[in-house]
């Protein structure tokens, strides 16, 4: 695990609301790949200047032949017949080409089972690290503590921005949120085993939000922490809240067969899911909607 130290958001209006995602389960190189939702969502990031991200692993399949879940039904079409001879760095290199226009935006690149997997397999180890590098982004592992503290500089120019510690403002308001992100655990195929599972990593890691991947699925939920304020005479409730953040690959995709289909998985809803911060009212939301997907922020305003 990873303590991955601090990143410093600076803004200069108090009714700023930051937008955290979290991209994870894209597997590239997948035939059944919701391409169009993937490019939908990392250009809404790139448009919105309020806009961060993380990335949660397993943004490709990773699975060549020799490998027991290998199956050329489910190869996407951009792959040939040569790229199977060196597809981890074909599709590391696939995946940073995506993100490229919003890596000034990355909070963190995390590794998942699938990376994982292949680097130990295949004696490639380091390609999620040198995707990381790629983007000019921290990399977080397996799984990982990272703080992001909101700096409120009402003079700052060309706010909201990522900054370097010794760039951010001195002397002025500040608040921090601490994000535990790991890539996930488990086959868990009920409603209730995936919230379990969500919910005890909730339990495990001291975070104020949490993102977990892996089971394909969307889930948000809220859980007090009950402390004493510094001088013990005061009890404070600190909220903790918890998201499963989604996938991009279909269970069920026109043309192909995949995994999923063969075991009769439930349809996966599609995309990632964020979380809003409004710094200035120490104020954290999150929720999952169905289509059509849209920016809850003025939602939220009104409340």
């Amino acid at each position: 695990m990873e303590a991955s130290g601090k990143r410093y958001l600076v803004y200069s209006k108090p009714d700023t609301m930051f937008r955290v995602w979290h991209f994870a389960d894209l597997h590239l190189g997948n035939r059944g790949v919701a391409q169009e939702h993937l490019d939908a969502d990392i250009a809404a990031v790139a448009a919105d200047p309020c806009s961060f991200w993380f990335g949660g692993g397993d943004y490709a399949d990773y699975i060549g032949i020799g490998d027991k879940r290998f199956d050329p039904d489910a190869l996407a079409a951009f792959l040939r017949v040569k790229d199977l001879g060196k597809l981890g760095v074909e599709l590391r290199d696939r995946v940073a080409r995506l993100f490229e226009p919003v890596k000034g935006k990355c909070l963190g690149i995390g590794q998942g089972n699938h990376e994982l997997m292949y680097e130990n397999r295949q004696q490639q180890q380091g390609l999620t690290r040198e995707l990381a590098a790629m983007l000019g982004a921290p990399y977080l592992a397996y799984s990982s503590f990272t703080d992001l503290v909101f700096v409120y500089a009402p003079a700052s120019k060309g706010c909201p921005k990522l900054v370097s510690k010794d760039a951010a403002p001195k002397g002025l308001q500040r608040w921090t949120l601490r994000v535990c992100i790991h890539h996930g655990r488990g086959w868990a195929q009920t409603e209730g085993g995936k919230i379990n599972t969500l919910v005890g990593f909730m339990i495990y890691f001291d975070a104020d939000l949490t993102f977990v991947g892996h089971l394909h699925d969307q889930f948000v939920r809220a859980r007090p922490r009950l402390r004493a304020d510094d001088a013990c005479e005061t009890l404070i409730d600190a909220p903790q809240i918890g998201i499963m953040t989604g996938s991009y690959l279909r269970t069920y995709a026109q043309g192909a067969t995949g995994y999923g289909e063969i075991k009769g998985y439930a349809p996966v809803p599609i995309g990632a899911v964020s979380a809003y911060v409004l710094p200035h009212e120490r104020l954290l939301r999150a929720s999952v909607e169905a289509k059509p997907r849209r920016d809850l922020r003025e939602d939220f305003k009104e409340e």
